[in-house]
This record gives structure tokens, sequence and C-alpha cells, in this order.
């Protein structure tokens, strides 16, 4: 039996409600196009090898505690350690999201690092989607374990994505023209592509002007880590945002760690403790955060839980935690185009974010994006995720 977590959990009433409007969502989904930009990676996912018997059998290193322990042990001297690849995939946040959005029948148009002159040979479009490529993708190396994951990237062609080379590749008119037929507006990592606060304020000065109907689209944007940028260069973000969210609604996106720096930044707001007991720093976390920054929506998630705030509303959905997921990278991606999809289709904030939970667990149970027909099967049977530790799906 599932008992409330807090005053915000509606988890169950959420589930109640949502199950006759699912057939609407998916009429409206498929109706929906969805700009996205600007990055591109070709992602190489890894385990790492804990011990081989032979040249087929070998044990798998399961936790990260266990990776930064050998890290450690080794300082000072060397070691060999052994990958094995689980999948090679052309992601990014554009690509992935693009990829999600078009499993549900979404049409996207994605202006991203897809390889220049020639698109990369690992990057796959469908018929689904419109692809403009501005520059070379990045590479990742993933190293993913049960409890997280370790991305080591090149960021050397995506550190020069900006206002000019974004328009040697696409002019102001096609960009408006884009716009103007798009229902949502996706951006992201912020944090790993420098000059994006420079793009944003172009499309204030010179794009949003021409576009018609802002009110009724949605700008949403997946913060990443933002470790290694400065307090000032969040808090202009967080302005920029602020000005889009007068003529498109904003929808910001962090995941918990994202949210407990993003807590120590902002002048205004009591830090979250991570690891508090019940992740009682987080009830109402999201809340305080977007009291401060003040968008349309403020979203956090987790493995364990999803929180939505609006100007004056905030929601706690639970999500259907396992403790060995199959694919990590990626996963923040579905949660978002979930999110995002659903808002833009009259579905209330708890109900958008029920379904951003929901695509995330069948993704880090079978590394695949999910139909509908997937995402109706799963939240029929959400609760028997909640209550129990199911690693496999269906």
């Amino acid at each position: 039996m599932y008992e409330r977590l807090n005053a915000y959990d509606v988890t169950l009433e959420t589930l109640d409600n949502i199950s006759p409007k699912l057939d609407t969502f998916k009429r409206q989904a498929i109706i929906k196009t969805c700009f996205l930009g600007f990055d591109g990676y070709l992602d190489l996912l890894y385990s790492i090898v804990k011990s081989r018997s032979d040249a087929i059998n070998w044990d798998r290193m399961e936790s990260m505690k266990e990776f930064g322990t050998l890290i450690i042990d080794i300082a000072g001297s060397s070691a060999n350690i052994e990958r094995v690849l689980k999948k090679r995939i052309f992601g990014g946040f554009a690509p992935n999201t693009s990829r999600a959005l078009n499993a549900l029948g979404v049409k996207t148009i994605l202006v991203a690092a897809l390889g220049r002159p020639d698109l990369s040979q690992y990057y796959k479009s469908s018929s689904l989607v419109e692809s403009i490529s501005i520059a070379n993708p990045g590479e990742t190396l993933g190293l993913e374990f049960d409890d997280g994951k370790i991305m080591i990237t090149d960021f050397e062609p995506i550190l020069n994505i900006n206002p000019e080379t974004l328009m040697k590749s696409v002019s102001k008119s096609k960009l408006i023209e884009y716009i103007n037929k798009s229902n949502i507006l996706g951006f992201g990592h912020w944090a790993l592509i420098p000059h994006l606060n420079d793009i944003w304020d172009y499309f204030l000065d010179n794009l949003f002007p021409s576009v018609t109907d802002k009110k009724s689209k949605l700008f949403f944007v997946d913060i990443a880590d933002i470790t290694k940028r400065s307090k000032e260069d969040i808090n202009k973000m967080i302005a920029i945002l602020q000005k889009v969210d007068q003529e498109i609604p904003v929808m910001l996106t962090v995941n918990d760690r994202e949210a407990i720096r993003l807590s120590h930044i902002l002048s205004n707001v009591k830090p979250i403790t991570p690891k508090k007991e019940n992740n009682k720093d987080f009830v109402k976390g999201g809340r305080l955060i977007n009291d401060e920054i003040n968008l349309s929506y403020f979203v956090i998630h987790s493995p364990h839980f999803a929180t939505i705030s609006t100007y004056s509303d905030h929601y706690w959905i639970t999500e259907g935690y396992t403790s060995t997921p199959k694919f990590t990278v990626a996963a923040g991606d579905h949660f978002n185009s979930g999110v995002a999809l659903s808002l833009t289709t009259k579905m209330t904030p708890p109900e958008s974010i029920l379904i951003g939970n929901a695509l995330t667990a069948i993704f880090v149970r079978t590394g695949f994006s999910p139909s509908f027909n997937q995402l109706i099967q799963y939240i029929e049977r959400y609760m028997e995720f909640v209550l129990e530790d199911k690693p496999y799906f269906p």
C-alpha cells in the first residue's frame, strides 16, 4: 500500500486522473512540432570490467564508489581498466530529445552538431526529423554504473557554437519560419555550450518580434551540470530566461544534483542538503527556487521522484525507481521530452511529470525510446514499479 510521502505528493490522484486522457494526449502529440538545438555527440557507452574468468565470462563493476576507490588506490602508479561497449549511439541533448519525441510521433526540427560538411555516419535520421547541421559533433565516453554515470567528453566542436556559426548555416528568415511552426522550443545542455546565452539574446532581439502565437508555445531548457559555470553566468542565464518567459512560457529543468548547486548559488534560497533523509530538502526545494527565479515551470527530476513548480503551485510525483538500471545516459532527455510534450497538450503539471517519469523508467530498463503503447502499458502498472524495485519492462 502506497502512503503519501509529503504534503505535495499527488502521485495517486494524478495516476487516477491521467488514464482517461491518454488517447487525447496521443492525438494531440502527433500533430506537434519541436525545434531543438544545438549540440550533438557520438556517445560510446561502456561497462567497466571488475574481473574476468575467460574470454566470454566477466563480472561488471556495479557502483561508482567502487570505481572511485579503484582510482584512489592506484594514484601514484598505473593500472589498466577494461571497458566493454554497451552501445554506440549518436547523442547529446538535441538528438536524444528528438529520438524520444519521434518515438511518440512528434515531428522535430533538429538544428545541431550533426557533422560537416557531411552528416556523421553514426547519425540516423527519420521521416519525422528535419536535420540541419551547424557543426561537427563532440564525443563522449560514458561509463555506466547502477548508481550513476561518468561522462568524459571532448567538447571542442561544441564550444564554438555561437550566433555567428548558427547564422552561417541557417538564415534569419528560416529560423523564424522554424520557430513559428514549432509548438516546443528545446535547448540544452546550457552549461556545456558557452555561447547559449548569446544565442538566446539573439533570438529575443532578432527572431521573437517576428514570431506569432508565442504564448501557446513552450521554451524548455535543460541546464545540465553547472559546476563549471560561474555564478555571474548562471545569473545571466536566469535573467535571459525571465525575459523569454514574458513572451513564451519557460520550463527550466534540472536533476537533483543540479538543483543542489542552483540552491547554493541563489541568494535567497535555503541550500538543499544532499542525501538528507527521505529527500527532505527536495520536498519543497523546487518551490523555494522558483519563488526566486519566477518562471512558468521549474522542474526537478531524480531516480526517485520529480517535482514541478509553477508561479503559485508545487507538485511531487514518486518515480518507479530501479537500483539496477540498464542505461542511464539520455534518461533525463526522455524525462524532459515527456514533460514538455505533455504541457503543450494541456496535461496538468503533475500529469506532465508523471508521463516524464514513465518514459524515463522504461528507458533505463530497456535502452529504447518508448512508444505510446509502451507508455500506456507502464502507466497502467505504474504503482507496481513504485512499490517494488522491478528492473525489467515489460
